[in-house]
């Protein structure tokens, strides 16, 4: 897995594309530059260039909708965010045509935090995905000892 940094909160070009294209077909809850990430295409450069050194393939993107509804900024709580994309991610998806583009929806309730995954393909179809848990030489408390 590889990281990339937000360009909207480095380059101007990133900013004046989101000022111009997205916020004007998406909404102004994309004028807030943490809201939605735009992945800086010199750091897309190096990790692909990092993937062909090794002989790997990019797969696609993972990326996180957090409880935005309840933790962001006022003007954010009417758009709930959850583990579907959302019209944004829709419009990157198709325009990457990565194979696997990974939804993880993180929320805090009650104190404790969960998560759910989903996963799409360019076309915005759902993909089954199955998350495997790295071995732990035990079993974890509350698992009756399954290997599922």
């Amino acid at each position: 897995m590889a990281f990339g940094r937000n360009a909207r909160t480095t380059d101007p070009n990133a900013r004046q594309e989101f000022a111009a294209t997205i916020v004007p077909r998406f909404g102004a809850a994309y004028e807030n530059p943490v809201r939605a990430w735009w992945l800086d295409p010199a750091d897309l450069l190096r990790i692909a260039r990092e993937a062909d050194r090794r002989n790997l393939d990019i797969l696609g993107s993972v990326h996180m909708h957090p409880d935005w509804h309840r933790l962001g900024p006022q003007q954010a709580r009417a758009h709930p965010l959850d583990e579907c994309p959302t019209e944004m991610d829709r419009y990157v998806f198709r325009s990457s045509g990565w194979p696997v583009n990974v939804v993880c929806y993180v929320e805090r309730r009650h104190g404790a935090h969960g998560y759910a995954l989903s996963a799409w393909d360019a076309e915005c179809r759902r993909l089954a995905l199955r998350v495997h848990r790295p071995a732990t030489g035990g079993v974890l408390p509350g698992d009756g000892g399954r290997d599922d």
